[in-house]
């Protein structure tokens, strides 16, 4: 069935391959969001959800929607579990503009989507460090600013990538028009670890490319 699938997904990108084509509709990516359990989404607030996380009073708590995920606050959930927390809010902000996106009639998202190719991504599409590296990070991209970069594909699709100081897996969650300019945009969930520290966390980003001349860009979220 991933087979068939990918299969699907590569003639759709390789019919318009850097070209102006026919509608290309919103797709959602099931397999790197652990706990939802539709895999054909009618809509955010009917996609069921089977997921558990521990209270701070070290009692079960269930989640079998996005709207239950919303509802709880940061201080509900035990410390050492908030990484999944913010995993699955994230995970759930992309089913939601999943569900709002338009159709794209362009795509240059080759690079990204079919070679799995993230070298090339604004080296800002990375945690968040502090406002000094966010800054250092402009205008360059993820090959040019690290002194190590290796990457390779995962079994499900991710892109299993390592720095000088982090391990980090980039999932694509969702593609689709984001923003209503018809260009197919990415939305990417980064999980990273740092190596020889405690910290661990997600981020949400959202990627474009506007022509085959022009480099990756990233997307507000707001």
């Amino acid at each position: 069935m991933k087979i068939l699938k990918l299969f699907l997904f590569t003639c759709v990108l390789a019919a318009c391959s850097n070209l102006s084509t026919d509608n290309i509709k919103p797709v959602f990516y099931p397999e790197h969001f652990t706990g939802l359990e539709a895999v054909n989404i009618v809509g955010y607030e009917s996609a069921k959800l089977d997921y558990d996380l521990t209270t701070t009073a070290n009692k079960n708590i269930h989640f079998s929607s996005c709207l239950q995920v919303e509802a709880v606050k940061d201080d509900d959930i035990l410390t050492s579990e908030y990484h999944l927390l913010r995993m699955l809010r994230l995970n759930c902000k992309a089913l939601k503009m999943y569900t709002l996106a338009g159709n794209a009639t362009k795509t240059f998202m080759n690079e990204l989507l079919l070679e799995k190719n993230i070298n090339h991504l604004p080296a800002t599409a990375y945690p968040f460090v502090n406002d000094y590296d966010k800054k250092t990070r402009e205008g360059k991209h993820l090959k040019e600013y690290h002194k190590k970069l290796t990457t390779k594909m995962t079994s499900d699709g991710a892109i299993d990538v390592e720095t000088e100081t982090d391990t980090l897996l980039y999932n694509i969650m969702a593609i689709g028009d984001f923003n209503g300019d018809k260009h197919l945009d990415a939305l990417i969930r980064i999980d990273w670890h740092v190596i020889n520290a405690f910290g661990k966390g997600s981020k949400l980003v959202l990627i474009t490319k506007k022509s085959s001349t022009s480099g990756f860009e990233e997307l507000s979220l707001n």
